[in-house]
């Protein structure tokens, strides 16, 4: 019994440890999902992108999807469009090393609603100092909302979503090659999460 007891002393606080950590990993670093999230409760389709050159302004990218509401109850959203350009580290070989010389992965990032500060967040670097990185996963998923209503998209039958992003031109100028769309139901659980690859527009 005695042994017993000391084995439970013993366990409990490294229960609650690991429940305090509140993440996925040993280091207690949020995860945010990055596979494809798929749902039957609507479908996404007539999704397209629109790049036009609008003189020596920059690059916008419109994008443009429907949603059909597939069951007989309807649904409140939160919907987000994330426009980013990445650089790949994928190499020709498996047996190459990706080059590190400029680990910044985004380059460019435009997001929608307008608030490119809901998707800040901060992390240690190698030094342990704290630098600011972007991440696609609002921090206010409330933000999400129908800008015509200020309220959440309400999709009764189906709808149409537009949107469009500008990539001024620069000296270092990185135009759109991906764009994420993310929706959450109106419990704020991510439901819809896919990554599009986009093309160059040809000059």
């Amino acid at each position: 019994m005695k042994r017993f007891l000391s084995l439970l002393i013993l366990i409990i606080p490294v229960l609650l440890f690991s429940q305090d950590k509140d993440s996925n990993t040993p280091s207690g670093k949020k995860v945010f999902p990055v596979q494809a999230v798929r749902t039957d409760l609507f479908q996404l389709y007539n999704l397209s992108f629109n790049k036009m050159i609008p003189g020596y302004a920059g690059e916008v990218l419109e994008v443009e999807f429907q949603l059909k509401n597939m069951i007989e109850m309807p649904h409140e959203l939160y919907i987000f469009v994330i426009a980013t350009y990445e650089k790949s580290y994928k190499t020709d070989s498996s047996f190459q090393s990706p080059s590190l010389d400029d680990p910044e992965q985004i380059k460019n990032i435009k997001v929608f609603p307008d608030d490119l500060s809901n998707f800040e967040y901060t992390e240690k670097d190698q030094a342990g100092n704290d630098k600011k990185v972007y991440i696609k996963y609002p921090k206010n998923i409330k933000a999400g909302v129908n800008p015509e209503t200020g309220k959440p998209y309400f999709l009764d039958d189906n709808f149409t979503f537009r949107t469009k992003f500008l990539s001024k031109y620069a000296r270092r100028y990185y135009y759109f090659n991906e764009i994420a769309i993310l929706i959450f139901d109106n419990k704020e659980e991510l439901i819809y999460r896919e990554v599009f690859k986009v093309k160059e527009k040809k000059r």
